[in-house]
């Protein structure tokens, strides 16, 4: 508990250094980054719809898109607002998925 605040910042540090070689993280100028208040003013909140051409692109093969690589598959939901989604999933990502997953059916 003491050190999350520090905690924080070195996963975002170690998340803008893999970011910088996207072409997300080069049109948002992760290179300039060094701290959340630089990351919250060069990368704005959005939706989905706000991330689907960088979906489309993956979805045509391009590497290097959102994150390093290409992703091991997507996973498809129906969407509430918009249609079906395409959720890119990524080695680094897949446990992450399956716990928040787990977290959600068991906090009901």
């Amino acid at each position: 508990m003491h050190t999350a605040l520090e905690d924080q910042e070195r996963i975002l540090k170690e998340l803008i250094k893999t970011g910088k070689k996207t072409v997300f993280g080069k049109e948002h100028q992760f290179n300039g980054i060094n701290n959340y208040a630089e990351f919250s003013g060069l990368v704005p909140l959005r939706d989905y719809e706000g991330l689907k051409p960088y979906i489309e692109l993956i979805k045509q093969g391009k590497h290097n898109i959102l994150w390093k690589g290409l992703p091991i598959y997507f996973a498809k939901t129906s969407g509430t607002t918009s249609g079906a989604k395409y959720i890119p999933i990524t080695k680094e990502s897949v446990d992450n998925h399956f716990e928040t997953a787990r977290n959600a059916f068991f906090a009901t």
